[in-house]
């Protein structure tokens, strides 16, 4: 019993620091850019998505007026740009992301695209794939 009341008050004084200590430690677990409430999520992915929708509008700004050539890059950012409204709320929505996919290899199965806009498209194909294997 005697050691008993000689350790309690060496347990009360350690959680006292312990506590102490805790209360001390800064929060500073994240730190949000100054002008936005929260970050956006996924902004490395979200870059790939702004570069997509630059080529596309890029190559259709080239295209000639053909209904369903233009039809499929208007469709193609539709997919993107939903994608995208699902990244800003941290889902990531592989579904959308598919059907993404699904239109450029469209625009680069059946429309007529310079060289420059073709390759443009291809690596952004690959990069949203390579994304969708990762599921970031």
């Amino acid at each position: 019993m005697k050691r008993f009341f000689q350790s309690a008050p060496v347990m009360v004084l350690t959680l006292g620091l312990v506590a102490g200590g805790v209360a001390s430690i800064p929060a500073t677990a994240q730190s949000y850019p100054a002008g936005s409430p929260y970050p956006a999520p996924y902004n490395d992915l979200r870059g790939l998505v702004d570069r997509t929708q630059s080529d596309l509008r890029a190559a259709a700004d080239l295209e000639h007026e053909n209904g369903k050539q233009i039809e499929r890059y208007h469709s193609a950012q539709g997919h993107l740009s939903s994608f995208d409204r699902h990244l800003v709320k941290g889902k990531f929505d592989k579904g959308e992301l598919d059907k993404s996919i699904g239109e450029i290899k469209g625009i680069l199965d059946h429309n007529v695209l310079q060289a420059s806009s073709r390759d443009a498209l291809m690596h952004d194909a690959d990069d949203l794939r390579a994304a969708r294997d990762r599921r970031y």
